[in-house]
């Protein structure tokens, strides 16, 4: 098995069709069936079902589909950080970024960075924080911006500076205009819309408050919790720097005061990605810029 034919495994695979995926490859299709041919015989799996509209993949071409999307993207980022360091700091950026630094970034290091790197390009992957974390340790990413809490052993990590979380209340709420901060007793009563990543620390202390909350909604995306409270339709539990991001006029910010819901995002990388010249700089504008801050 090489990435030739993983390569040639996934364009068929996605295209549903070996002549649709023969043109996409610029090849012709005789080759392109002998190499996949080859990839069953090697298996001893069937990977496709083949039928007189095209093909579907079977449930082990489905298994491997996940398997060669990683090892092609792993290769290509091998070739481009290989290459990027025979001619210094050039090539691509593999930056993970969860839905909750839409606050932070894109930031003023970051665009002074790109700034003093003209040929350095971005690419970014979204997710959240597990699934950044995993694809850091994989090697898909260089650098990604998490949140806190997660295991940090064996990264390399610049912090933001901390924030609290908020609620993001509809304006009908009105007993609480002249509110600065709420208490986990004046949510009891209103519908919740929970971001997912918080999960077991809500859980923790509304079953300390000996009280049941109202979720009407749990989300994986801050910013669709922000989309929803904007909407009316039920109060938004998110850090501070997405909530003042997101937020419309139809709707109030109010702290939660209890101290435990803090949380802080975090630059991360690995101690084997430090070892390039593009990612230790990278991680040395965002150092440079906390020291002045």
């Amino acid at each position: 098995m090489n990435l030739k034919q993983l390569r040639y495994f996934l364009a068929v695979a996605e295209e549903g069709q070996m002549t649709a995926a023969a043109k996409r490859l610029h090849v012709a299709q005789p080759p392109l069936s002998y190499q996949i041919k080859q990839l069953e015989t090697e298996l001893g799996v069937s990977l496709f079902k083949r039928l007189p509209q095209g093909v579907t993949v079977t449930p082990a071409g489905e298994l491997l589909v996940g398997y060669a999307q990683q090892l092609t993207q792993l290769s290509a980022t091998a070739e481009n950080k290989v290459r990027a360091l025979a001619h210094g700091i050039t090539g691509t950026l593999n930056l993970g970024l969860i839905s909750s630094s839409a606050g932070v970034m894109p930031n003023q290091a970051l665009m002074q960075w790109l700034k003093q790197h003209h040929d350095v390009q971005l690419a970014v992957t979204e997710g959240n924080t597990y699934e950044l974390l995993d694809d850091l340790h994989k090697r898909l990413l260089d650098v990604a911006i998490l949140r806190t809490p997660f295991n940090q052993q064996h990264l390399v990590c610049r912090y933001f500076p901390t924030e609290r979380m908020v609620a993001v209340l509809p304006r009908r709420y009105g007993q609480f205009t002249q509110r600065r901060q709420l208490r986990l007793a004046d949510l009891a009563d209103l519908p919740l819309i929970k971001y997912r990543r918080f999960n077991e620390l809500f859980h923790v202390a509304f079953l300390e408050q000996a009280f049941e909350p109202n979720y009407v909604m749990t989300c994986d995306d801050a910013r669709t919790a922000m989309h929803w409270a904007n909407h009316q339709l039920g109060v938004a539990l998110v850090p501070r720097s997405l909530a003042e991001t997101y937020a419309t006029d139809q709707v109030l910010i109010r702290s939660l005061a209890d101290r435990r819901f803090e949380t802080q995002l975090v630059l991360t990388t690995t101690t084997e990605s430090m070892a390039t010249p593009l990612v230790a700089g990278f991680m040395q504008q965002f150092s440079q810029a906390q020291a002045l801050d």
